[in-house]
């Protein structure tokens, strides 16, 4: 265990947010937090990320909000911080933005195109039926 770290026994951390263990215990039953470290007797021990966890979790529930939808909205942020943390994506992201801003050039300078092409399209339209009517004119 590194010293730095302040962890907290359950029943401490419990009696902080105003619930019982069990309720800790339960949500940790259902996956929706995770002791950060155990002693070597077993008893769960809770960091500063635990206990904003598990706050985040009391206020949501407090909202109404069903534990299968918490545990769905926490698996996504999980998900999504443990991406971050990949050197990898984050290149690839990096890559992928850079290339969609090129399309998005491109895409606007086609759009111009086919603005000039239409313009030139209704002049030589117009061009035509000068010469039609001209031509009835003449045959007249």
């Amino acid at each position: 265990m590194d010293a730095s770290k302040e962890l907290s026994q359950i029943g401490d951390v419990a009696e902080r947010l105003g619930v019982s263990p069990r309720t800790i215990k339960y949500y940790e039953e259902i996956g929706l937090v995770e002791p950060e470290e155990r002693t070597p007797g077993g008893f769960r021990l809770y960091g500063e990320g635990d206990v904003a966890r598990l706050t985040g979790i009391l206020k949501m529930k407090g909202m109404g909000f069903s534990l299968a939808a918490i545990r769905e909205l926490l698996s996504a942020r999980d998900e999504a911080r443990e991406a971050a943390k990949t050197a990898v994506l984050s290149t690839a992201i990096e890559r992928l933005s850079e290339r969609r801003e090129e399309v998005g050039a491109r895409i606007s300078a086609l759009e111009d195109d086919l603005r000039s092409a239409k313009s030139l399209e209704r002049e030589i339209s117009h061009d035509i039926e000068f010469c039609r009517k001209r031509m009835e004119e003449l045959e007249a």
